[in-house]
């Protein structure tokens, strides 16, 4: 059985979406309701996030935004 590493899964709690943003120090999890919501909030946790390292999860896995 293949062990996914937690930052392959969705984690934002029922109501929100599932985002990533590849930060400086690896994967920031993000729960947001948009692309705009979770690139502000991504911004809160790393200043080196950019829109082009934000992923969201489409169902399977995540995927550029």
């Amino acid at each position: 059985m293949l062990k996914r590493k937690m930052t392959d899964r969705p984690l934002a709690v029922s109501g929100l979406i599932s985002y990533r943003a590849r930060g400086r120090y690896g994967w920031v999890m993000i729960g947001a309701v948009d692309d705009v919501d979770a690139l502000s909030e991504a911004y809160r946790s790393s200043d080196s996030v950019s829109v082009g390292s934000l992923e969201v999860w489409d169902g399977q896995r995540y995927v550029p935004v």
